[in-house]
C-alpha cells in the first residue's frame, strides 16, 4: 500500500471545543457547527475530503462508451486562519486532488482504490469510505471488486468501495442542473472550485457531451456539497469521531 500524503490533525481539546462551538450555535441560532479536526497534506489543509465517480455512458450503435471518471476533492481551511482558531466555513472552496478515468469499469475501479490510499483512506473512520455517483450502474461489477478487496484484506468489509447517490440524481434531466453547478464553480466572479493542472475534466467539459460522466461526476459533488455544506456538523448532531488508525 502506498504511503499517504495526508495527515489527520485534531484540535488539542476535541471534545471541550465541540461543545463549545455546539453552544455557540445554540445560542446564536446556527444550524452548523465547524469540526475540531482537519487534514493536511503538508500545503494545504481539508476540512474533508471527497470522493465522486461517473460511470462510462452506454455503447450504441454509433457511439464507442465515454470513459469513465473518479476524482477526490478537498475542502479547504485557509491558511491564513490559524490552526487552532474558530471561523466559519460555510463557504469553503474546494481543490481537487486526483482525478482518472477508464472506459473499463475495473481498470476505474482500481484506479479508486490507489487514489483514496494516497490521500488517506483509513486513518480516520469515514474518510473517503462513500464514493458519490450512480449505485444502480455496474452494481454486479462492483460486487465482484468489492469482494475480491475484501478478501485481498483478510476479510476485512471496510475496504469495500461503497457508492451513494449525489442530491437529487434521479430528478428528470439532472445532467443539466449538474452541469450548471459545476460551471458556477468555476466562474470567476465566483470560483469555488479550483482545478489545478488536472486536466481530464477540463477538457472533457469543452467538448460538452451530454451525459459527460465527468460532468455527472464532479458536478454532482459539487451540486451536493454545495446544497448540504457536508464538511460540517449539524447543530445537535451525535456524530462525533476523532479516531485514528491504530
Amino acid at each position: 500500500m502506498p504511503e499517504s500524503v495526508i495527515k489527520f490533525v485534531t484540535h488539542p481539546y476535541p471534545v471541550e471545543i465541540m461543545q463549545a462551538r455546539r453552544d455557540h450555535a445554540n445560542i446564536t441560532g446556527q444550524p452548523l457547527v465547524e469540526r475540531p479536526w482537519w487534514f493536511e497534506d503538508g500545503e494545504y489543509m481539508y476540512h474533508d475530503l471527497y470522493a465522486c465517480i461517473g460511470w462510462p455512458t452506454e455503447v450504441s450503435e454509433k457511439h464507442l462508451a465515454r470513459p469513465g471518471y473518479a476524482a477526490i476533492v478537498g475542502v479547504i481551511r485557509p491558511p491564513s486562519v490559524g490552526k487552532y482558531e474558530h471561523y466559519n466555513p460555510q463557504d469553503a472552496k474546494f481543490r481537487m486532488l486526483a482525478e482518472a478515468e477508464s472506459a473499463d469499469v475495473p481498470t476505474l475501479l482500481a484506479e479508486c482504490v490507489k487514489m483514496r490510499e494516497k490521500y488517506g483512506f483509513g486513518i480516520q473512520p469515514q474518510l473517503l469510505t462513500v464514493w458519490f455517483g450512480d449505485p444502480d450502474r455496474f452494481y454486479t461489477t462492483l460486487a465482484l471488486f468489492n469482494e475480491q478487496l475484501i478478501r485481498n484484506a483478510h476479510d476485512n468489509p471496510s475496504v469495500a468501495i461503497l457508492i451513494a447517490p449525489t442530491d437529487d440524481l434521479y430528478t428528470p434531466k439532472i445532467f443539466d442542473n449538474y452541469m450548471r453547478s459545476l460551471q458556477s464553480s468555476l466562474w470567476a466572479e465566483r470560483k469555488r472550485l479550483y482545478l489545478g493542472a488536472h486536466t481530464i475534466l477540463k477538457n472533457r467539459m469543452k467538448q460538452f457531451m451530454r451525459d459527460e460522466p465527468s460532468v455527472m461526476a464532479m458536478g454532482g459533488l459539487v451540486h451536493s456539497l454545495v446544497g448540504r455544506c457536508m464538511w460540517m456538523d449539524q447543530y445537535g448532531s451525535n456524530v462525533f469521531s476523532v479516531e485514528e488508525e491504530a
